[in-house]
């Protein structure tokens, strides 16, 4: 069960929600309230009648009860019909706004979270998750609201009438919060793993999905088939553990209550055997006894939702709490980048290791490149290279030393203005499921059509893109799967020049086209890179001759540094790696 200070954190936080519908809130709990007080006054109309107007013969009293009668039962429904509407619009908004704080603070967490979280996961909780809570928003505040009043109402009428009876009436209480408090300890901890097995799943529906071609390639159909149903039965068997204590909960609750109406029919009886009560008021009692069960049976069938969308909540609060990227508030102590960035970057004794690893995967004592230059970093696999270009848009931040822009330190800036500054064109550059002007946009979000085209054309697509039927609003698929790998990396070329960022970063961004593809997004790399401090990251070799200064890397230090002539002529590592790839001229 979750800590009750936590549970209590999370109250407050809720009520926030709940005040941003204040409105919808007092409509629901005044259509409530007012729909069990006409649930109150039935039974004493009833028991008027019985006890007064037809023993008297009243028939015109009698007939006006009854059309009292018809007219409550019309109001009761049209008030449950005001607060079922109000109470899911209630639950439907707050799902919204605590599902807008959970998109919000996506986009705040660093990078080091989604290296560790699986997209399944995140979807589950802000999809089935938070439906859970919007439900249970709106469900458990009517259900405790009605019960409360309706068995505080019933329970007072009933003390007034007749106080043994009424006693009577609340005999079964205490039993049964008690019988139904023993399972919810259990019941918390197998709801809780039940949502684990619904995200993994849908984790692993996710993955399936977006690898459904290196299954098929590989053929292993059968093998992803017996995966999914270990998976899928473990999920089945946390929604069996769930009905496995919920089937004595329910079982043994009804016995209960079916035991309350002997006891109240005996003592009942009684009392009219001995004079203590009426028939009649025995009849009322009985119409009374029901706002008694109800209520309870209400709470005790809604431990279901209550559970589902506690656990749903205290899920949502794990992902919340998180903490965000740290960044420089704009108002205090926050350094602005100038109008006009050169592009002068510094490494000064940086080192860096990923969160949660000791392993050091970064070490530069000192690297100065120069503004408006070409810097290519090159080594084997693991060396530290993409790493390093990670590290100047503070993706992460270094555990020693500082990088300098500008002869400014980056950690002194805000993260909005440096990542303004800088362009990256990845080996697989992510496009968005929608069309190719969307994606472009990204760029820049006030780009005309003209400035579009003219970016296509500088990125070597614009004759391609005009020959579409749609053109620039031609979908691209999912992961830009309409295209070729060529004609993606080129949008995202564009997308980079509609930016016109001072800086540029380069990550292997040719290394998985064929020639002629890579042949047209080079020609428009050397164009985008043109004026810019390009920071370039290259397995081909033959694609950096140009850069005024070349780091070879290796266990995240750089061993040596040159340009092209000044590294063969030292006849080093970059000139073995050059050999070995046969690139050497």
């Amino acid at each position: 069960m979750e800590n009750p200070k936590t549970l209590l954190a999370g109250f407050r936080t809720l009520c926030g929600y709940y005040r941003s519908q204040r409105r919808l809130l007092i409509l629901d709990l005044l259509a409530i309230t007012l729909n069990a007080g006409i649930q109150i006054v039935i039974p004493l109309t009833a028991l008027r009648v019985f006890t007064v107007y037809l023993p008297e013969g009243n028939l015109i009293a009698t007939l006006w009860a009854a059309i009292a009668f018809a007219g409550m039962t019309i109001i009761s429904a049209m008030l449950e019909w005001s607060y079922i509407l109000f109470g899911h619009l209630l639950g439907i908004r707050v799902e919204a706004s605590m599902r807008n704080a959970f998109f919000d603070h996506i986009q705040k967490l660093p990078f080091a979270f989604f290296d560790r979280t699986k997209t399944g996961e995140v979807l589950s909780r802000i999809t089935s998750d938070l439906m859970l809570v919007g439900e249970t928003a709106h469900h458990l505040l009517e259900d405790l609201t009605a019960s409360f009043l309706v068995f505080t109402g019933a329970f007072t009428v009933m003390y007034c009438l007749n106080p043994m009876l009424a006693t009577v009436a609340l005999v079964p209480v205490p039993f049964i919060i008690v019988f139904a408090g023993f399972f919810q300890k259990r019941i918390h901890r197998v709801w809780r793993e039940n949502r684990k097995q619904v995200s993994t799943l849908a984790a692993h529906v996710e993955n399936v999905v977006q690898g459904i071609r290196e299954i098929k390639s590989f053929t292993q159909e059968r093998r992803e088939r017996h995966i999914f149903r270990r998976i899928n039965r473990n999920f089945r068997r946390s929604f069996e553990n769930v009905y496995r204590l919920y089937a004595p909960l329910f079982a043994g609750t009804q016995m209960l209550l079916e035991g309350y109406s002997l006891l109240y029919i005996a003592v009942g009886a009684w009392m009219v055997c001995h004079g203590h009560s009426n028939i009649a008021e025995v009849f009322a009692f009985f119409m009374y006894s029901r706002y008694i069960i109800v209520p309870i049976r209400r709470i005790v069938n809604g431990l279901d939702m209550y559970q589902q969308g506690l656990v749903g909540y205290c899920r949502f609060r794990e992902f919340v709490s998180q903490p965000p990227e740290v960044d420089i508030s704009s108002n205090v102590g926050g350094v602005s980048l100038p109008d006009t960035v050169r592009g002068e970057i510094t490494f000064e004794n940086v080192r860096f290791h990923y969160p949660q690893t000791t392993r050091t995967v970064l070490d530069v004592e000192k690297l100065f490149i120069p503004a408006g230059t070409v810097c290519a970093f090159v080594g084997p696999s693991g060396a530290g290279k993409s790493t390093l270009a990670a590290l100047i848009p503070r993706f992460y931040d270094p555990c020693e030393g500082r990088i300098l822009l500008d002869g400014c330190d980056t950690a002194s800036l805000r993260k909005r203005d440096l990542r303004s500054a800088i362009g990256i064109v990845a080996q697989r550059p992510f496009l968005f499921d929608a069309t190719i002007r969307e994606n472009l946009l990204l760029g820049n979000p006030r780009a005309t059509d003209e400035q579009i085209y003219a970016a296509l054309d500088q990125a070597n697509l614009g004759d391609f893109v005009r020959s579409l039927e749609h053109r620039l609003a031609t979908p691209v698929g999912e992961h830009g799967l309409m295209l070729s790998g060529g004609q993606a990396q080129r949008i995202a070329i564009a997308r980079v020049f509609l930016k016109n960022p001072p800086i540029l970063i380069l990550d292997e961004a040719t290394s998985a086209l064929d020639t002629f593809a890579e042949a047209a997004v080079q020609e428009a790399l050397l164009r985008l890179s043109h004026g810019r401090t390009t920071l370039i990251i290259a397995h081909r070799l033959t694609t950096i001759r140009h850069a005024q200064q070349i780091c070879y890397l290796e266990d995240g230090k750089i061993i040596e540094m040159g340009s092209h002539p000044e590294l063969i002529a030292k006849e080093g590592k970059y000139k073995a790696l050059l050999q070995a790839a046969g690139s050497l001229v």
